[in-house]
């Protein structure tokens, strides 16, 4: 059993340390659309507890998507519904949309505190090699962002 285990390890250890950074489509040649990972974090306090900020991270592979658009805003509950209480668009291009394997950009959208239930809400396209991909995104509830934790 030890014989074969060593083996094993060295063969996982060399495909993981090996730089397995995707190359996406650099080929000019290539019709298969550039493809882009977009996630939305909730409201979160900055460290002085002034503002709270809705956070969306992006990354595209290589070369970047020709258009990518985020319209990132920040919903309050408003009895059974959500009302929009800020917004933003953000269109991007070509390198713009790149982040590194395992690596994401990000764009950010900040309110001075108050209380409430808030989310972050993003509705985001992407447009490569003449298809267009795109989503609705909604990160989870939180109530009153800026309230100092109970415990820390």
């Amino acid at each position: 059993m030890r014989k074969l285990t060593i083996p094993v390890v060295f063969v996982l250890l060399t495909a993981l340390s090996s730089g397995c950074e995707p190359r996406g489509n650099d080929d000019t040649e290539s019709t298969k659309p550039v493809h882009c990972t977009v996630i939305v974090d909730g409201p979160k306090a900055d460290e002085a507890r002034d503002n709270f900020a809705g956070r969306v991270r992006y990354r595209c592979a290589t070369p970047g998507a020709e258009k990518l658009t985020l319209k990132i805003k920040i919903e309050r509950r408003d009895g059974d519904a959500w009302r929009s209480v800020a917004s933003r668009t953000h269109t991007l291009k070509g390198k713009q949309t790149y982040a590194a394997e395992l690596k994401y950009q990000s764009k950010d959208l900040s309110l001075s505190c108050r209380t409430g239930t808030f989310r972050t809400v993003v509705d985001w396209s992407r447009t490569s090699r003449k298809d267009t991909e795109g989503d609705n995104l909604i990160s989870g509830a939180v109530k009153d962002p800026c309230r100092p934790p109970i415990f820390g």
